[in-house]
């Protein structure tokens, strides 16, 4: 009889490890946890989901499933025996929301961007022209990193498409997957938080302003962002900095990342290796990647500039409303590339079917994510975070204490914008009431949100990176970059310090 593989066995250990703890989780709270009316706090209770999926996707590497699993453990801490049609419920309502909606939109419409470049091969025409021009893989990865300037009004859209056309250049270059979506990932929200035409930027200012908190005096909340807090936005610049370092040689890849180098180095390939794993006990096979499209015949660089032209154009003209924009962008580049002879409608239309087939997992996993994130807002875990925050807290090491509190909860969970919806009003009034610098505290409470987005299993822009880089492994994609982000945050945290005790 053919013995079981070892590898199985260990895998079937991991996994019961987890689910045991997923069962004991969903025990705890149905036997000790009180139910609690509606709006009341759940306090320490909270925390029970964030540390389930970190715990849950670290042993099992499984992320869509992390997902499914912590949004109905959020669900049950609400809900009770009714949490499964509180499940249900929960997912129209984050779906049918307009700010949930807008967000599934921008991956969907994302998902066709990407693949209108891929049918048409104009990506890769891009890509190609550039490396005429490029005769090295630093000048491609400082590329990638600046092509998100223009596209900063929108960092998913950024993401999205400078992934899918430098992604080819960088292979060229041997570059690991890992790095390229490093360099995506550390630029695109980073840059549309120091930019003032970034999304982050205008959405930051936009809270302060609709809050109506009162240390604007007669600017609006953008330019108090931009003019008062910005500076002191440590985290995102560090990053930044970093980022632009490694890739010009005056710092070595560490860490894991200096491993991805190795492998290549080694003869391996550019995409991190698939892990073989056993379903109902047979090997399953890691698939091989898929080529780079091949430009069709009539294909220029027209027709890359003319979508990229088209989707910041219209999302000017309707406000940086970037669902606007990508459709209003798609609809224009779907008529040139028809009149120019380089699609045929029939490949608009696979563009369109085959986009949103491609944004499927992406888009299960927002709104999971939507539902561990609004629904542990609705149980009071961010409020609770301040609370606890609060009674121990000094002025000088106020921005601090914020940097490293949310911190640690945008790490199990990353509540990205709505971070700062919830927590803003509280922060300022926190840091008004103990004495401590407001711009200063507002820009610890941006810092951690980022760091959140570059570190956080559930980071959507962790996601659109590797799709856009050829569907590599969030998982190893995020632990390749731990390391260099680990050493951003303590740099940022130091610099917190000083500020506070100074200023």
């Amino acid at each position: 009889m053919e013995k079981t593989p070892k590898k199985w066995t260990s895998e079937m250990k991991r996994n019961l490890i987890s689910y045991s703890f997923v069962a004991i989780c969903f025990a705890v709270i149905a036997l000790f946890c009180p139910v609690l009316e509606e709006g009341e706090n759940y306090m320490a209770w909270t925390f029970i989901p964030p540390v389930a999926i970190f715990v849950f996707i670290v042993a099992t590497h499984r992320i869509v499933e992390g997902f499914f699993w912590t949004a109905m453990l959020t669900v049950f801490l609400k809900y009770r025996a009714g949490f499964v049609g509180g499940f249900v419920e929960s997912i129209i309502a984050n779906v049918t929301d307009p700010d949930g909606w807008w967000v599934l939109m921008l991956f969907m419409l994302g998902g066709i961007v990407t693949m209108m470049f891929k049918i048409s091969g104009s990506g890769t025409y891009f890509a190609r022209w550039v490396a005429k021009k490029a005769k090295t893989s630093k000048f491609a990865l400082f590329a990638a990193s600046l092509m998100c300037i223009p596209l900063a009004v929108d960092d998913y859209t950024s993401t999205l498409v400078v992934g899918s056309i430098i992604t080819p250049l960088t292979d060229e270059y041997k570059v690991p997957r890992e790095m390229t979506a490093y360099v995506l990932r550390a630029s695109s929200c980073n840059l549309s938080t120091i930019l003032p035409i970034g999304a982050w930027a205008v959405y930051i200012g936009a809270v302060i302003e609709m809050w109506d908190l009162d240390i604007i005096g007669e600017s609006s909340g953008l330019m108090y962002f931009i003019t008062k807090c910005l500076p002191f936005c440590f985290f995102p610049i560090v990053c930044l900095l970093m980022c632009w370092l490694i890739i010009g040689g005056l710092i070595k890849p560490f860490g894991k990342m200096k491993n991805a180098y190795k492998r290549v180095e080694d003869g391996g390939s550019v995409i991190p290796e698939a892990k073989a794993r056993y379903i109902d006990g047979v090997l399953q096979e890691p698939e091989e990647p898929e080529a780079a499209p091949e430009p069709r015949a009539k294909c220029n660089l027209s027709h890359f500039c003319v979508p990229v032209l088209a989707i910041i154009v219209f999302g000017f003209i309707f406000e940086w409303d970037m669902t606007y924009g990508l459709t209003w962008g798609l609809i224009t580049t779907f008529v040139y590339y028809v009149i120019t002879g380089v699609f045929q409608p029939i490949d608009a239309a696979n563009s369109i079917t085959e986009g949103l087939a491609s944004m499927t997992t992406m888009c299960m996993m927002c709104t999971f994510g939507l539902v561990i994130c609004n629904g542990l807002a609705d149980l009071g875990f961010v409020e609770y975070v301040v609370d606890l925050v609060s009674g121990v807290v000094s002025p000088a090491f106020l921005p601090l204490i914020i940097f490293i509190a949310f911190s640690l909860t945008e790490m199990l969970v990353t509540f990205n914008y709505t971070l700062y919806l919830i927590a803003m009003p509280i922060v300022v009034g926190v840091a008004v009431n103990v004495g401590a610098s407001v711009p200063i505290a507002i820009a610890a409470l941006v810092s951690a949100g980022l760091w959140g987005y570059e570190v956080a299993f559930s980071s959507d822009g962790g996601m659109l990176a590797c799709a856009s880089t050829g569907a590599i492994d969030l998982y190893d994609q995020t632990f390749a970059q731990y390391s260099i982000m680990i050493v951003c945050w303590i740099i940022s945290a130091i610099l917190f310090t000083v500020c506070g005790v100074i200023m």
